[in-house]
């Protein structure tokens, strides 16, 4: 039966989060009304949760379906993932699959300029949801959207810019938080046979990745002529930014995952104004690849298993934002609903 009211996280600013009860939403035209299972937290987050916002963040979520408005016709009980687009079906890119690259986003985004999980039931487009497979869990299924489901695309986009028939092979991840993280995993999964190359200043997401094969940078011995084909950059920060263009090789490409609204300045130097290489900025996934995601997920499950830290109710999201700004955490995940 689903209830009157509800209660939602309210992201005030300053690093302060209210738990508030409002209205069950109704969905709309083309929507459904979900209630949410998990929510994970992102480095996405990190700026709603300083500056503060109008809507409930929280843009990775799994949820059952709990209702159907009018035109949609999605099983009720559903377990589903949610893709963070209302892509509008019909400009050039959508007819061409690549539903990231909607230029409309018909009613923005889950999370951001429309309400997300970080509440009790939300509505979202019916054409968002992606079913997720009997073996996986609600809590697992947060890991195939950002986590693995942008960074598998972000990985596949970098390599198709590889052309160097002297390239060295060798991959690196700069900032080890869920996507870096994620990155580490699925470069392993797709084939890199070398150890994969880490670095982030949080000892706890540095010794995950060690102890899942990765071997750290040493800051103070990096070449500026690069040793690495392929380089995540998942910090959003200028120091982070600098490192990987020293990292990456002649040839070479950088994926820049990590967000942040402060401004890149690349300086005019020669060591990088002469490095011949490829910059790709990915934007999370088209939606016909959801179905790649869960093979990803069960080759490295134990470890994407171990990302997944804590999980809390509603009334602790404040102080594990802050866990997770000082990289104390892996991913944690709000279960808005306890029953």
């Amino acid at each position: 039966m689903i209830p009157i009211s509800m209660q939602k996280a309210v992201f005030l600013g300053h690093d302060k989060i209210e738990v508030q009860e409002a209205p069950v939403p109704e969905p709309g035209p083309g929507e459904v009304l979900l209630k949410t299972r998990y929510c994970g937290l992102c480095g996405s987050d990190k700026r709603l949760f300083h500056n503060g916002t109008p809507n409930t963040p929280g843009h990775e979520l799994t949820g059952i379906v709990a209702k159907n408005g009018p035109g949609a016709s999605a099983p009720i009980g559903a377990r589903v993932a949610l893709y963070i687009h209302h892509y509008c079906g019909q400009c050039r890119f959508c007819k061409a699959g690549e539903t990231n690259r909607c230029v409309k986003v018909l009613g923005g985004q889950v999370g951001f300029n429309r309400p997300g999980g970080y509440a009790q039931y939300l509505t979202a487009p019916a054409s968002g949801l992606i079913p997720l497979p009997e073996d996986i869990s609600d809590s697992e299924g947060v890991l195939l959207l950002d986590t693995i489901g942008t960074a598998t695309y972000g990985i596949k986009f970098g390599l198709r810019t590889l052309n160097s028939k002297a390239q060295a092979g060798k991959a690196a991840v700069v900032g080890l938080g869920p996507l870096g993280l994620g990155s580490l995993l699925i470069l392993s999964t797709l084939g890199f046979k070398d150890a994969v190359y880490v670095f982030d200043p949080a000892p706890a997401r540095t010794q995950a990745a060690l102890s899942w094969g990765a071997k750290e940078i040493d800051s103070r011995k990096i070449s500026e002529q690069g040793d690495f084909s392929i380089v995540m950059e998942a910090t959003g920060q200028q120091a982070g930014r600098d490192m990987v263009l020293d990292l990456v090789e002649p040839g070479g490409c950088v994926v820049l995952f990590g967000q942040s609204p402060n401004p890149w300045t690349v300086p005019v130097n020669i060591k990088w104004r002469r490095k011949d290489f490829a910059l790709a900025h990915p934007f999370y996934f088209p939606i016909g690849m959801a179905g790649e995601f869960a093979d990803i997920f069960r080759a490295r499950a134990k470890q994407y298993r171990e990302m997944i830290q804590p999980i809390v109710p509603l009334e602790k999201l404040e102080e594990t934002f802050k866990d997770y700004c000082e990289g104390k955490t892996l991913k944690p995940l709000v279960k808005p609903n306890w029953d």
